[in-house]
C-alpha cells in the first residue's frame, strides 16, 4: 500500500508518546514494503521535506496565530486559535496539495491539532480512505484532554468544547475506521458526541493499545532484598497525581520503600513538588533517564493519575523489561493490567489508597519473580512486529472495502456494551 501518515509532530518537532508510537509503525510499516511517507506540522515557514528512518517527510507551516506546543500561548489570542482550530481551510488547502502530489492509497491520521477537522475533508474530498488512530481527546475536547487542573476529569461538555469541537463531531462520521489506544477513551469520545456512527458496519473501532521498541526482551529487572523499589517515570504534571504518591511515600519508612522520580515539566511545578517532597530521604528526583537503566532497578513501576489517561506507554515499555505496575483506577490502564499478575489496579485515588496498596506490598510477601515472568511474557502483545500486522490489516481492510478482520486488534462494540 501506499500510506501517508498525518500527525501534529514528528520528529524532529516532537518525540512524546503519540509521536514514538507512529514513528515505530511507519518504520515497522516500511520494513513490511508498504510505501510510506508522513506530513506533519513545523513552526518554521515555508514548507519543506526531509527524511527521517529512509522515510520522506512534508514539514507544513502551521496557519494559526501561534504554535500551542511551547510555553508562549496569549491568553487574548486563544478564541481566535480555537476559531481557526475549528476547522481551518488554509491548513485543508495545504494538506490537499500533499496529498494530491502523492495520490496515497490511505490516509492515516493520528493527532490532528493544527491541522483540525479539515485534515478529514481533505482526503475524502480527493476520494481517499482515511484510518484515524486516537492518542488522546481532541475529538471533543479543545485541550485535547478532557481534564482541567482547577476542575479535575470533565463530566460533562464546557461552552468553549460544545462551540469550538462541534466541526470536529460532526466531521468524525467520515473516517471509514478508527482505531483508538483504550476502550474508555473511546466510550468517553463516543458519550461526547464523537464519531456517532462507531461500531457499525459503516465505521468499526478497533483497539489496538501500543507498541514497544524492540520486539527481543531487553535484561529482566533484578529483585534484591531491602525495600520496595518504586518509580515513576513520566511527564511532571498535575494530571499524574504525583502529589499523591509523594505524601504516601512521606508516610512510609526508608526501610520499606524507596521512590525515584524520573522525567521532566514544568520548572515551577517540578519546584513545587521538591518542596512537597522535602524531609523525606526514601524520594528522589532523578530527570532524564534512560528507559533501559530505569526499568531494571524497580520493583513496582508507579502510575497514580489523577486524569482519565488514555493509555501511558510507560506501562508496556516496563513490561519488557518484567516490571509490573500500580496504576490508578482511572483511564485506560485498568482495562490493560491483569490485576495480581501484571500489576495490581487501585480501588481509589488518592494518597490514602496509594500508601494502604504500598504498604501491604512493602510488608506482605509476593511472588515478584512470578509476576515478572508474567510481565514479561505479556509483553508479547506490545512486540512492533505483532502491533504493526494489526494496523497493516486494518489499513488493508478499509482499502480493499472489506470488513476488519478478527484478529486486527480488540472490537469496540457499543451494544455489547450496553450487554
Amino acid at each position: 500500500m501506499k500510506i501517508v501518515f498525518v500527525n501534529s509532530l514528528y520528529a524532529p518537532n516532537g518525540a512524546a508518546g503519540a509521536e514514538t508510537t507512529l514513528r515505530l509503525l511507519a518504520s515497522s510499516l516500511k520494513e513490511r514494503g508498504h510505501d510510506c511517507s508522513v506530513v506533519t506540522l513545523s513552526p518554521a515557514s515555508p514548507a519543506s521535506t526531509g527524511t527521517v528512518d529512509g522515510i520522506p517527510i512534508f514539514y507544513l507551516p502551521l496557519a494559526n496565530v501561534y504554535w500551542p506546543w511551547g510555553s508562549s500561548r496569549p491568553k487574548a489570542l486563544r478564541p481566535v486559535f480555537q476559531f481557526l482550530e475549528a476547522d481551518n481551510p488554509v491548513m485543508r488547502r495545504r494538506l490537499s496539495a500533499i496529498l494530491e502530489q502523492i495520490r496515497p492509497d490511505v490516509m492515516h491520521a493520528h493527532n490532528l491539532q493544527g491541522f483540525s477537522a479539515s485534515a478529514w475533508t481533505a482526503a475524502a474530498r480527493l476520494g481517499i480512505p482515511i484510518v484515524q488512530t486516537l492518542h488522546d481527546y481532541y475529538a471533543a475536547c479543545v485541550r485535547s484532554a478532557m481534564w482541567r487542573p482547577a476542575r479535575g476529569n470533565c463530566t460533562g461538555m464546557c461552552t468553549e468544547c460544545r462551540l469550538f469541537s462541534q466541526p470536529r463531531r460532526r466531521l468524525s462520521r467520515l473516517p471509514q475506521a478508527v482505531t483508538c489506544v483504550s476502550r474508555r477513551m473511546f466510550d468517553r469520545l463516543h458519550d461526547a458526541g464523537a464519531f456517532p456512527d462507531a461500531g457499525t458496519a459503516r465505521q468499526p473501532v478497533v483497539i489496538i493499545r501500543g507498541n514497544n521498541a524492540h520486539d527481543a526482551l531487553p535484561a529482566a529487572a533484578t529483585w534484591l532484598d531491602g525495600p520496595l523499589r518504586l518509580g515513576f517515570l513520566g511527564r511532571l504534571d498535575q494530571s499524574k497525581g504525583l502529589e499523591n504518591l509523594i505524601a504516601a511515600v512521606k508516610r512510609m519508612s526508608p526501610d520499606a520503600a524507596t521512590l525515584r522520580i524520573a522525567g521532566s515539566g514544568l520548572a515551577t511545578y517540578v519546584d513545587d513538588l521538591r518542596r512537597v517532597a522535602a524531609g523525606a530521604p526514601n524520594i528522589t528526583f532523578v530527570g532524564h533517564v534512560d528507559p533501559a537503566e530505569f526499568f531494571p532497578t524497580l520493583d513496582l513501576l508507579v502510575v497514580p493519575s489523577v486524569w482519565e489517561e488514555p493509555l501511558g506507554r510507560v506501562f508496556h515499555e516496563a513490561l519488557a523489561y518484567g516490571v509490573p505496575s500500580l496504576a490508578s483506577p482511572l483511564g485506560g490502564l485498568a482495562e490493560a493490567i491483569i490485576d495480581g499478575q501484571t500489576g495490581f489496579v487501585l480501588a481509589d485515588v488518592g494518597s490514602d489508597a496509594l500508601f494502604e496498596r504500598l504498604h501491604l506490598l512493602a510488608t506482605v510477601s509476593w511472588n515478584r519473580e512470578a509476576m515478572s515472568e508474567a510481565c514479561r511474557a505479556a509483553a508479547a502483545a506490545y512486540a512492533p512486529t505483532r502491533i504493526a500486522r494489526q494496523y497493516e490489516a486494518v489499513l488493508e481492510a478499509v482499502v480493499a472495502g472489506r470488513p476488519i478482520p478478527a484478529d486486527a486488534g480488540d472490537r469496540w462494540n457499543p451494544r455489547e456494551e450496553a450487554a
